[in-house]
């Protein structure tokens, strides 16, 4: 099991490498944004001046979180929530690690969850070839919850889970949305 670290925490490492021969001060931490996600941040100490340099940082993800590895070094891991599988994935890590996140964060989560559930279920219609009747059995309850939770903030990760398998088989064989079908000419 992985150490995570909470995603409000700034971690400060000393005696970290800077340039060939000097070491530094180094301040690690998330920047969160309601509308763009999550972002890994670092900035360092000049050792010559003692200010603080420009702070390092990522692109946006919507989901990331930091841990240690086996050597202590901080390390982070993603998660993007495309396709019904890395959603129950996303949702069974935020489940088991509820409580590395601030309510506004969870809220986010909630909510951006939601959206990829919406998605997911227009995307299984248009390049899977599903029905939207079939298919909205399937997601009505998961996105029942999902709204609840927005409001509530309570841990109901663990009850946020797509049945993968019974949306597989909504979808027809040799469904192809990139077949270019011939029309009649009106004119």
């Amino acid at each position: 099991m992985k150490n995570y670290i909470k995603t409000a925490e700034i971690i400060k490492v000393e005696n970290y490498p800077y340039s060939f021969n000097l070491k530094t001060t180094l301040f690690d931490s998330i920047d969160f944004d309601l509308k763009k996600g999550y972002r890994h941040s670092k900035q360092t100490i000049n050792p010559k001046t003692g200010k603080a340099n420009k702070p390092k940082k990522s692109t946006y993800d919507p989901l990331l979180v930091r841990y240690y590895d086996e050597n202590g070094h901080i390390k982070c891991i993603n998660c993007h929530f495309n396709g019904d599988k890395e959603i129950n994935e996303g949702t069974k890590f935020l489940a088991e690690n509820f409580n590395l996140f601030t309510p506004i964060e969870i809220s986010y989560l909630y909510n951006f969850i939601y959206k990829m559930a919406v998605v997911d279920y227009q995307a299984t219609i248009i390049y899977g070839g599903s029905k939207s009747e079939d298919l909205k059995p399937l997601y009505t309850e998961f996105l029942t919850i999902c709204k609840e939770a927005i409001k509530t903030g309570e841990n109901v990760f663990n009850l946020l889970q797509l049945d993968t398998e019974a949306i597989d088989k909504t979808k027809p064989d040799n469904f192809n949305p990139f077949v270019i079908k011939q029309y009649e000419r009106i004119v």
